[in-house]
């Protein structure tokens, strides 16, 4: 039995039997895997299953490959998930249109059997090939979830990062304003909160102010700011206000944010 692992694979692929050749070995091999067969889904997938790993035929009925890389590279909490890009018909696959540094892997299927798939997702990943090695109960610990207050108000951000974060073993509390936020404060006392700087009424600066006048136990909860603005003046201005960190949204991926989170959170 294989080790039972993290990662999730999405598959877009038309060939289904081409496909499930691959799911089959990826999934004993213990990835959690899915397969999407028609362009015109594929984005909709992307969004749907946040996986950590794409494979995407550049053949495929509704919209293709190329306009599925292209939508995804213009949303920055996808574009920092990894491709692996195939041609599962021979067709040569058209470089002019993969936008740069979009693909880590350029797969022709009639030169890679899904064997050869595996080993370099393993590779990816930095896995070995360790036979028989089993995941027990012993070996899997349990801990409490750590209380998330995240401030956003974007709805696409909104709804990829809060799968994440709930997937991710966070009590997320989700709120669009700083009121909001400031209520949940006089309810709640979270292990991390999280703010977006750009937000309706009272912005990340001005709840920043607001949290360093409140009690000890709040003012004591480490802040992240993730933000799409990035200017010096911005993140000198947050450290002084007692943030912890200042995440650039487009210049981060979907796992890092979690990391970065998840570290401030020991």
């Amino acid at each position: 039995m294989n080790v039972i692992k993290k990662e999730k694979i999405l598959l877009i692929e038309n060939d289904a039997t081409f496909a499930q050749s691959i799911v089959d070995i990826l999934i004993a091999d213990g990835y959690k895997t899915h397969i999407i067969k028609n362009g015109s889904e594929g984005f909709s997938a992307i969004m749907d299953t946040m996986p950590h790993l794409i494979l995407l035929d550049v053949t495929l009925p509704g919209i293709d490959g190329y306009d599925i890389l292209a939508k995804k590279n213009k949303e920055p909490l996808l574009a920092n998930i990894p491709v692996f890009l195939l041609s599962s018909q021979g067709v040569p696959i058209n470089m002019q249109r993969v936008p740069e540094g979009s693909v880590v892997e350029f797969l022709m299927a009639i030169h890679s059997n899904p064997k050869d798939i595996l080993e370099k997702i393993n590779s990816r990943f930095g896995y070995k090939a360790l036979p028989d090695e089993v995941v027990t109960n012993e070996t899997i610990t349990h801990n409490p979830k750590k209380k998330l207050l995240w401030v956003e108000d974007d709805k696409l951000i909104g709804t990829i990062l809060s799968r994440k974060f709930i997937v991710s073993d966070f009590e997320l509390f989700h709120t669009k304003n700083g009121e909001e936020a400031l209520s949940i404060l006089k309810q709640t006392t979270p292990d991390v909160i999280v703010l977006d700087l750009l937000l309706p009424g009272m912005t990340g600066f001005d709840i920043l102010q607001k949290i360093r006048m409140m009690d000890e136990q709040i003012k004591k909860i480490p802040v992240i700011i993730l933000s799409n603005l990035s200017k010096p003046s911005d993140i000198k201005k947050a450290k002084i206000l007692g943030a912890q960190k200042f995440l650039v949204k487009a210049a981060i991926s979907l796992d890092q944010i979690v990391l970065e989170i998840k570290e401030v959170c020991k």
